[in-house]
């Protein structure tokens, strides 16, 4: 039930279903006192344990080739590894007191095989609900200088403008501008709740949420053009100790831009 939770995970984050290659890896074994390092032929894109006894630490701001595994005695987990060529890894993962090797390079024939993205326009479909659509039009219409947070990168510039909510949906409105001299082909833009603080191994949790509707979101973003839109999820408010993190992928590339807002 794990592997299958996980697996969708891996898609809310927005991969289609596997090509199927080769079997996992046997178990990887670390502890709390020493890091492990895998190193993958290709840059690391997202990944994510099966619960919090196992910790997998990556630069999600630069794509590099390796990540630092750590565990803590309790449940054997797993983790799911998605590089930046589309092949996906999965291991089990257990506390072991004396570790057998802390460094591990794989290549292709370690992974389960390549995942297929989704295209983003097969969420961008129409809104049947006259109310919803009203308030797409409106939201897009308004000239708006609000500004819920803004993370610029090589050139590139993603601006929450606003976040709304009207009966049991909320919509955050973009705005996303091209300066740095080259088209940007937009894999996905995904929305994670966050739990607890990274600093945090056994409470810090990331948890995607399932969008309803991407509206009028482009699938390339042209070199000096600004683009904006709009996507829908049911109704979300933050808690306390909660955040939502927006993370913008490259398709094809590495210019990634993560947003933290409250």
């Amino acid at each position: 039930m794990k592997i299958r939770s996980l697996f969708i995970s891996l898609i809310a984050f927005g991969f289609g279903p596997f090509v199927w290659g080769q079997q996992a890896l046997d178990t990887l074994y670390a502890n709390d006192r020493m890091n492990v390092a895998l190193f993958f032929p290709s840059p690391i894109k997202q990944a994510i344990t099966g619960n919090e006894n196992a910790v997998f630490s990556y630069d999600r701001e630069e794509a590099h080739y390796f990540g630092l595994l750590q565990a803590i005695d309790g449940t054997t987990t797993n983790l799911w590894v998605v590089t930046m060529d589309g092949y996906a890894y999965e291991f089990k993962v257990a506390y072991k007191d004396r570790l057998p090797r802390t460094h591990l390079f794989l290549n292709k024939q370690n992974s389960l095989g390549k995942v297929r993205p989704i295209p983003t326009r097969k969420l961008d479909t129409l809104v049947k609900d006259g109310t919803r659509s009203a308030l797409l039009e409106q939201l897009l219409q308004e000239q708006n200088e609000e500004n819920l947070g803004t993370v610029r990168r090589k050139g590139m510039q993603l601006r929450l403008e606003k976040r709304v909510y009207q009966g049991g949906e909320m919509f955050l409105v973009f705005e996303l501008q091209n300066k740095s001299g080259i088209d940007y082909d937009l894999e996905t833009l995904d929305i994670l709740r966050i739990n607890g603080s990274p600093k945090s191994k056994t409470s810090y949790q990331e948890t995607p949420l399932d969008p309803l509707l991407r509206f009028q979101q482009p699938e390339t973003i042209k070199s000096g053009a600004t683009y904006r839109f709009v996507h829908v999820y049911p109704k979300y408010v933050t808690g306390a100790h909660e955040r939502l993190k927006i993370v913008l992928l490259e398709w094809q590339g590495s210019r990634r831009l993560e947003l933290l807002i409250k």
